[in-house]
């Protein structure tokens, strides 16, 4: 999960410099994004199908192995079209990743998949915080992006070789999903709690990319920040995502996930819209860790609610979201690419924090009212009822 969130938080950082190699501005570095949101959108669910039918272990090894060949093509691309094509299939390959790193605490959590789950995005934020920083220091020390995608294969190689001597365990069928016939896709996808958490994961992912990839060039263009600290933003906010990650992953043990997103949302609305405020690198770095507070748990707790409904069709389930992920994100970038370059990134920035608020709103319109929101059982408790 660390290399993930690594490869996953790359093009971010190294953005304003790809973006002066190749002379484009927002708007097309917008296209760029959308077409590896595209990518994502495809990815998990080739992957989710693949992992019903022939386990996690196989979609890891597709993703790894296609992730090593495509960090090369980023890293040497030798025009814009050629590095959006390679963005295009890395988040393709991407998507294997996240949709087999998601499924894993399903299969192992023992009724509390939601504090594993969170825990298992810790990782992820561990990899986000760290690779912004060490970006900075490599691009003020060589001057150049290629070869931060070339250095991510390494520790690709090495994953990819781990893997393929681990054994991963299989879903474990109860007696009633035993004898019962196997779900169709659609009648599964269409269940209410799916849809709705498929809207909310939706919204957030749009709004946590919307940052990831567009906070680097807002410190460095619009406020003026030089390029370490620019990057450094990014490593803020990606530190308080860990540490939302790590709250949640206790509160997940005794509150109600429906009732953490919807608390989530709204204070990623206050602090995102706090954060256009600020005119120094230390007030943009407090708000941007609040804001990572309060993004840190939506995605962990949606999927854990989620993913483990139906172990005949986890790997489903779970690409379903991942993909509904992707396409908050193919649908986002490219629009605060095209308002950010119309209206400025400070207007993008306000996007994305309206987005964490319609998270909320989603959330409670799925539960109807706060009271259910708060007597949802947690997954433990939900475990030991049954």
């Amino acid at each position: 999960m660390t290399q993930h969130g690594v490869i996953m938080l790359l093009v971010g950082a190294l953005l304003p410099s790809m973006m002066e190699t190749f002379d484009i501005l927002e708007g097309s570095a917008g296209i760029m994004l959308g077409a590896g949101a595209l990518g994502f959108i495809i990815g998990p669910m080739l992957s989710g199908l693949l992992t019903d039918r022939k386990g996690v272990k196989a979609s890891y090894l597709v993703g790894f192995a296609a992730e090593i060949v495509l960090l090369a093509a980023m890293g040497l691309a030798p025009s814009f079209y050629v590095a959006v094509a390679a963005f295009f299939f890395l988040n393709i390959a991407a998507g294997f990743i996240e949709t087999s790193v998601n499924i894993v605490p399903a299969l192992v959590g023992n009724g509390k998949s939601g504090s594993l789950m969170n825990i298992v995005h810790v990782f992820f934020s561990i990899g986000a915080f760290v690779s912004p920083f060490l970006i900075g220091l490599l691009l003020v020390a060589t001057g150049s992006w290629r070869p931060v995608w070339l250095l991510s294969i390494i520790p690709t190689a090495i994953l990819l070789l781990i893997v393929a001597r681990l054994r991963f365990p299989r879903a474990v069928k109860t007696e009633h999903t035993a004898s019962a016939p196997r779900p169709r896709a659609l009648q599964v996808l269409r269940e209410r709690a799916i849809l709705m958490g498929a809207i909310a994961m939706m919204l957030y992912v749009a709004s946590e990319f919307g940052a990831s990839n567009w906070i680097t060039l807002y410190l460095n263009k619009e406020l003026g920040f030089a390029t370490l600290a620019a990057t450094s933003g990014l490593s803020i906010l990606w530190l308080g995502l860990l540490v939302g990650r790590l709250i949640n992953a206790r509160l997940a043990l005794f509150r109600a996930s429906g009732e953490l997103v919807w608390w989530s949302g709204w204070g990623g609305l206050v602090t995102g819209l706090l954060l256009l405020t600020a005119q120094t690198p230390m007030m943009a770095y407090v708000w941007l860790f609040g804001l990572g507070i309060f993004m840190g748990g939506i995605f962990p707790n949606i999927m854990a609610e989620l993913n483990g409904r139906n172990p005949e069709r986890t790997g489903l389930i779970t690409g379903f979201l991942a993909q509904s992920a992707g396409l908050g994100s193919l649908i986002a970038q490219p629009v605060l690419g095209f308002v950010g370059e119309r209206a400025g990134l400070g207007v993008s920035m306000a996007l994305v924090a309206g987005l964490m608020g319609l998270v909320s709103v989603v959330i409670y319109l799925g539960a109807g009212s706060m009271a259910a929101l708060r007597h949802q059982a947690p997954p433990a408790e939900a475990k030991a009822q049954a």
